[in-house]
């Protein structure tokens, strides 16, 4: 027999057994899947009474977002149909979140490497432990700011600018 002939026989016969072949397998055995173990979600106004910090860190997510996907890349026509407020900057986020233990047996929180406050003191606890035993994922994104809105009345889609900005803060543990 060939090689030829062998090397067509052996895939012939393999063929179903790709997998095998290659020694490689399709779905891997995950033995350590991470899995959630605990998750926070609060607000910046929670932390921090000042609302110029909330903003400077705003406008720092802002200039450092490459996508520029405002009101989360609807147009005006797309507003209308989703029947709620879009605001202008609500998918900007930013992955830049430092939690450092301090001297108080609380933990500050960075975003941006701008100090914000203090993580909330109900949840010191399962921070402690998770932070020794986990590791931590972390997001802020942008509420509030320049919004539009569809009105039913008038028929056009409207933009405001009144609402203050805040940031959702969103840390897990797996």
């Amino acid at each position: 027999m060939s090689f030829f002939n062998r090397l067509k026989y052996l895939v012939k016969n393999q063929s179903a057994y790709s997998s095998d072949f290659v020694g490689a397998s399709t779905l891997k055995k995950a033995r350590n899947i991470l899995t959630i173990q605990n998750k926070h979600l609060f607000s910046a106004s929670d932390m921090s009474a000042y609302q110029k910090t909330i903003d400077l860190i705003v406008k720092k997510i802002i200039k450092r977002d490459r996508s520029h996907r405002y009101y989360i890349g609807k147009k005006n026509e797309n507003i209308e149909a989703a029947k709620r407020t879009i605001y202008k900057y609500e998918s900007f986020c930013t992955s830049n979140i430092k939690v450092t233990p301090n001297t108080k047996n609380g933990f500050d929180l960075y975003v941006e490497n701008i100090y914000l406050g203090q993580v909330p003191k109900e949840l010191n606890p399962d921070m402690r432990h998770y932070l020794q035993t986990s590791m931590m994922t972390a997001f802020a994104y942008i509420k509030g700011g320049p919004y539009k809105y569809y009105n039913e009345e008038q028929h056009v889609v409207i933009e405001e600018e009144k609402e203050p900005f805040d940031l959702s803060i969103y840390i897990q543990f797996s």
